[in-house]
């Protein structure tokens, strides 16, 4: 498991990529790594990139819902979008995106375009 942090400085997005499989601690450290790099830029978007997570325990444990992300600082104000391997008509996939109603800028995706797209909206 590792993962890469960037910001993307033509999008104001910091994107993190994670890489094999994932747990508490480990989407703990880059989630803080991710937001004290928003925080040098004034950003308040996050690309979080689990196209290449391994999800063999299932979309739950890469530890991406709002109580995760509050508990790793994330606020309920920044603007997320993840991206996960899934044609959409998951049922996990649709399950786990209608729990976090309470994150209104808060989504799932299935491709990289679609995210960055709705990051870069005016919210």
């Amino acid at each position: 498991m590792s993962y890469t942090i960037n910001y993307l400085k033509d999008k104001k997005i910091v994107q993190v990529e994670i890489k094999g499989r994932v747990n508490f601690n480990l989407a703990r450290q880059y989630s803080v790594e991710a937001i004290k790099l928003a925080h040098e830029h004034n950003c308040k978007k996050y690309l979080i990139d689990h196209t290449k997570t391994s999800l063999e325990a299932g979309i739950y444990k890469i530890h991406t819902d709002g109580d995760a992300l509050e508990q790793f600082g994330l606020k309920s104000s920044d603007k997320i979008a993840i991206v996960i391997s899934s044609d959409g008509n998951d049922n996990h996939f649709s399950e786990i995106t209608d729990s976090n109603v309470k994150w209104s800028n808060f989504k799932y995706f299935n491709t990289m375009e679609k995210a960055v797209s709705w990051l870069i909206r005016d919210a």
